[in-house]
């Protein structure tokens, strides 16, 4: 019997692996046709707010035939197309639809990782047996989500989720892309530099523009020698260079398996209205801030990888990454905001923010009698800590946050 499970897991081990990637475009779209039939057929337009000046998020293939575009005002949109049934985006809504892609995704891998609205990660290694090839599978996928939710999904396969993943935006008229294993190179040669998710920070962008590395074979060429690739792209040289090749480390992980491994914080905050007035910026910062700190405490841990999103009026996201190496709210903060001012590139409005914190790394936490060693900070979020545990983390605010509900 033990020889027959070693020799099972050689066999898969040496099967390479198999990632699917599912992307829905203008998912609010699908999600607002999902609950009312009668927008099946009509141009609709997802916009972040009814007002004038309020903006597209997502647009139906009937809409873009009208003329209008993401990121176009409402009061523009109006004008163009009166037809057009504008909508204002609902999140709870979208979350309901979220939830149900992933329950249909569960059927075909236990491995399945959300990535953003409409879109999901699905670790199928070792599945060839079940669906006698992963492009077979992914059409299997595909019609299931058509069938029984009415929701038409792109999908990549690749042998990790950065290849998957550039798959489904890679403009073709395939429904299901495959990448093979050792294709990587030869796949993304061609497309667009833009394309590599390491090209949306500032350091990589610009010398992308400087020097017209306008594909991805222009950056492969350019990473080949080192010496000169770690010149142009330093510090971002190792990322760039494993991005260009489609090389990707990183697991497919369900939920389940960050809540039983404790592994990541996700937290969002949501304006009262959009705004790009720092003083209420600097005061979701805060509240985000709060919120992570305190939760980091409860689980005595440090947080190795924290990444800030911004969620911007015109339906674009910038962020930042780094690392909070202190759990007290004054440490916490000063880690945000740092991450907020390298992320904030653009003059539009903010809707929303994220704070992603992964790789938790458990601290020692020395207590004695008369807490000594102790800073000022620390033994502040100390006493912050016990009214949240008897009142509610929104118990107790700091100053900076009251400027959000002016």
């Amino acid at each position: 019997m033990a020889a027959g499970v070693t020799n099972l897991a050689v066999m898969l081990s040496s099967q390479p692996a198999r990632v699917f990637h599912t992307r829905l475009k203008d998912f609010p779209v699908h999600a607002e046709r999902l609950q009312d039939a009668s927008l099946e057929s009509r141009a609709l337009a997802v916009v972040s707010s009814p007002r004038q000046n309020g903006t597209i998020l997502a647009l139906s293939r009937e809409a873009e035939q009208e003329g209008l575009r993401r990121q176009m005002r409402v009061s523009l949109a109006r004008k163009i197309s009166p037809q057009t049934v504008l909508v204002t985006a609902n999140p709870a809504l979208y979350h309901k639809v979220q939830a149900l892609l992933y329950q249909r995704l569960t059927r075909y891998s236990p491995a399945v990782e959300a990535a953003g609205y409409g879109r999901f990660f699905l670790d199928m290694t070792g599945t060839e047996g079940l669906f006698s090839s992963s492009e077979r599978a992914g059409h299997m996928v595909r019609r299931d989500l058509a069938d029984q939710l009415n929701l038409t999904a792109r999908i990549g396969i690749g042998r990790n989720k950065l290849v998957a993943a550039i798959a489904t935006r890679v403009p073709t008229e395939a429904a299901v892309l495959t990448v093979p294993p050792g294709g990587e190179l030869h796949f993304l040669a061609p497309l667009h530099a833009s394309i590599l998710p390491i090209a949306r920070e500032p350091g990589v962008l610009q010398p992308l523009r400087d020097l017209n590395l306008a594909v991805v074979r222009d950056v492969q060429e350019l990473v080949s020698h080192t010496p000169l690739g770690q010149m142009v792209f330093n510090p971002f040289f190792r990322q760039v260079s494993a991005q260009a090749r489609g090389v990707d480390t990183s697991l497919v992980l369900s939920p389940q398996w960050t809540h039983r491994n404790g592994r990541n914080l996700l937290e969002r905050y949501t304006l009262p209205e959009e705004t790009n007035d720092a003083a209420r910026l600097r005061g979701g910062i805060q509240y985000l801030a709060d919120v992570v700190a305190y939760k980091l405490r409860r689980l005595q841990c440090l947080a190795e990888d924290v990444t800030l999103t911004l969620h911007y009026s015109d339906g674009y996201e910038d962020r930042a990454s780094g690392r909070l190496p202190r759990p007290d709210t004054a440490g916490v903060t000063a880690g945000l905001l740092g991450l907020f001012r390298r992320a904030n590139r653009r003059r539009n409005r903010v809707r929303a923010m994220t704070v992603a914190v992964r790789r938790l790394k458990p601290y020692a936490r020395q207590l004695s009698l008369f807490a000594a060693g102790e800073t000022r900070d620390q033994r502040v979020a100390r006493q912050v800590d016990r009214i949240r545990e008897k009142y509610g983390v929104g118990s107790i605010l700091t100053a900076g946050q009251l400027c959000l509900e002016d």
